[in-house]
Order: structure tokens, then sequence, then C-alpha cells
């Protein structure tokens, strides 16, 4: 069942749905990472915000996310992942595939992931939304079509940086809204168990990307 939830986790935006009144509940926190969810008013499928203070900075976590190959080392039970297009320095379009259990069919997405900097405050912000019609649709797999994920990172003293990243996201294809929202805290908690570890290492350390702003 857990399998089922990977889909909650990858890149996945900010829309109306992420509205100041929404009413976040805490579902997991532990080692410094908090999961909560809320309810959408137009989906049966639960909202998740994940928050945590790391080591790193945003450049580190830039570039981790540029490099869509990145993906299968972290996002919980993702197959496999590929650029499928660079338009530029701080904008990909990316494919992911992702496992799920027989006899459900795996599930895969086309993102638009845009990394922005404001030059003033240094808070780095990820948008990353799905987008049709870059590559045909595979046999044998349910391709996603609702998929709204962005990320706040916003600088911190001391080599750290905090992280807010919220999506909204349906999986499509019959499976059940019940059975995702019961566990929906366990993937995007394993996925950025891994994320935070890899963030300060190599060979992401002391990056700079030429489109940030210093």
């Amino acid at each position: 069942m857990k399998s089922l939830l990977i889909l909650l986790c990858l890149f996945p935006f900010l829309t109306e749905s992420f509205r100041a009144q929404t009413v976040w509940s805490l579902k997991k926190d532990k080692d410094g990472i908090r999961v909560y969810t809320a309810t959408a008013d137009d989906s049966r499928f639960k909202m998740v915000k994940v928050e945590c203070i790391t080591a790193g900075s945003p450049e580190q976590l830039a570039v981790i996310l540029l490099h869509a190959e990145n993906l299968p080392g972290w996002v919980f039970a993702t197959k496999s992942a590929y650029v499928a297009r660079r338009l530029g320095p701080s904008e990909i379009y990316y494919y992911s595939e992702v496992n799920i259990p027989w006899p459900l069919s795996n599930r895969d997405m086309v993102i638009d992931l845009v990394v922005s900097q404001d030059p003033v405050t240094k808070i780095m912000t990820i948008h990353a939304d799905n987008i049709d019609k870059i590559l045909p649709e595979k046999a044998g797999k349910v391709r996603v079509t609702l998929s709204h994920a962005v990320w706040t990172v916003i600088p911190l003293p001391e080599n750290k940086i905090k992280i807010i990243y919220s999506i909204r996201i349906n999986p499509g294809g019959g499976i059940p809204a019940w059975m995702v929202n019961m566990f929906i805290a366990k993937a995007p908690y394993e996925s950025f168990r891994k994320l935070t570890a890899m963030i300060p290492k190599q060979p992401y350390r002391e990056v700079k990307l030429a489109f940030q702003k210093k």
C-alpha cells in the first residue's frame, strides 16, 4: 500500500488551493522533518506540506533538482528519471516513472521545473508542474495529469537552509483516495530523509549557479 503514495512526493506547485486559510494537520515529526496534510476543496486526495531545516545551500539543492537523474536516489520508489529537455540554467522538462505494485500500472509524468531566486532576500523558489504534449504516453503506464508543487528555500546562518515544500497530485487510474490518504506521510518523510543527507555532500558542495543572484 505504501508504494501507492510515492506520487505524493514527486516534483512535482502552489495553486489556488494552497490558500492562507488552509488548515494543516501535522502527521509526522521525526529527524527534524515535519509532514503535514490538508483537505483540498476540489479533490478527494489530500494536499501535503513538508518543512525541515538542513545543512547546505540553496545552490546545492538546486543542482540536485535540476539533474533529474538524481531522483531514483532519493524520491521514494522512483524507477527512472531523466531530463527530456533543458531550456536553460534554471528550467528543465523531466520525465519520471514511479513503481506501483501489481496489479496497478506504474505512473509516469513530465514535469516543468523552474528555479528562481529573489535578488534581495536570496530566497529560492522552485516550481514543478506537470506538462502535456512533451513526450508521448507509454504503453502500460498511466500518465499523471495533475501534479503541482512548490519549494521555498530560505538561507539561514551557519550554512543551513529551511525548506518548505507543498504538493497536490492526483495519481489517476482508479487508485482509491482513501487508500492514499491513509498512508500519506510515509513517502514524503522517506524522500526528505534521503534528500537532507544528500544536500551537504559532494558533488554538490560549494556549487554556484549562473542564474542565481549573489
